[in-house]
């Protein structure tokens, strides 16, 4: 569509990173790194099917043409857009 997008791969990792609470008399060097799995296997079966698609755009269309993609594309980019984890590049 002539437009440049990008993963945002910082973003992508705190919508996935669970924030642990802090134990009394635990230092911060000894907190573990948790991620939620449900939100990482969705975003990721989401830039996979994103990644994958390989239909046919008619850049002469414009926006008409996404029309024709199918609705599990449409789903994955309209999520990772609210989400933030795609982002348009100026």
């Amino acid at each position: 569509m002539g437009t440049r997008m990008v993963v945002d791969l910082e973003e992508l990792m705190s919508c996935i990173k669970l924030e642990k609470e802090k134990k009394e008399g635990e230092d911060e060097l000894s907190q573990d790194f948790a991620i939620n799995a449900a939100k990482y296997e969705m975003l990721r079966l989401f830039l996979d099917v994103l990644l994958s698609t390989d239909e046919e755009i008619d850049e002469k269309m414009g926006y008409k043409s996404l029309d024709n993609l199918s609705f599990p594309f449409k789903l994955s980019f309209n999520t990772l857009v609210e989400y933030k984890i795609i982002k348009e590049v100026n």
